[in-house]
């Protein structure tokens, strides 16, 4: 009996000895991280390049876009109240600032909101694209641009997915909100803004795509 007690007493003295150690290890090892593709243009030139944050920050910031999707919508909406604006709007300021903060965009990158809030008769017009799926931009091997982004950005969402725009048209002369949401197929060319493809954040979720600017061009397929 006291050799079996003495045995139980050493194997607590080092299980004691060992769970420290082992704690302190689970503690300091990395969090994962995650690639993320982005790109910030503006008229004087942009770059596509990856960046790594870790898988946590990365989730957050995807929760946080897919929230704000009805603020998207009332940002695009020409029928919203001015109440309904100014709370959207802080909205995708706060995601814009946690873009930054993440260092996805640069620091002194500046997006103007009242074009989104106040469209008129431009060169570009406003669009809003996020969602769950995937993006291609054929022939594109990531090098610096000068200008906008000239080829096209596809955007293919599946249950998950938001685009807004805003056509122009002449005769008679009139702004006309268009919107898609659900599964969709979305083009946009001639592209200024911020683009993100956060690819994979999590086992059988699909990329999450965010895309906010103006554009020459946005024409896309509702499928439902």
């Amino acid at each position: 009996m006291r050799r079996e007690a003495k045995f139980v007493i050493a194997i607590a003295l080092a299980a004691t000895l060992l769970i420290p150690s082992l704690t302190t290890s689970v503690l300091a090892a990395p969090e994962k991280e995650v690639k993320i593709k982005v790109a910030s243009v503006t008229p004087m030139g942009g770059k596509m390049q990856e960046k790594s944050i870790k898988l946590s920050d990365a989730k957050k910031l995807a929760d946080d876009i897919k929230s704000a999707q009805e603020a998207f919508k009332i940002v695009m909406d020409p029928d919203s109240n001015q109440t309904e604006r100014n709370w959207a709007m802080e909205i995708v300021e706060q995601i814009i600032n946690e873009l930054k903060k993440l260092g996805l965009i640069p620091a002194g990158f500046i997006f103007h909101l009242p074009q989104f809030l106040s469209p008129k008769f431009a060169f570009l017009v406003p669009v809003i694209s996020v969602g769950s799926g995937f993006s291609y931009i054929p022939l594109y091997p990531g090098e610096a641009f000068i200008g906008f982004m000239l080829r096209p950005i596809f955007m293919q969402y599946f249950l998950f997915g938001y685009t807004a725009s805003v056509n122009f048209h002449l005769i008679p002369p009139r702004l006309e909100y268009w919107d898609m949401v659900g599964t969709q197929t979305a083009m946009i060319l001639g592209f200024v803004g911020i683009y993100i493809d956060f690819g994979k954040i999590g086992y059988g979720i699909p990329n999450m795509q965010f895309l906010l600017g103006e554009s020459l061009f946005v024409t896309g397929i509702d499928w439902l």
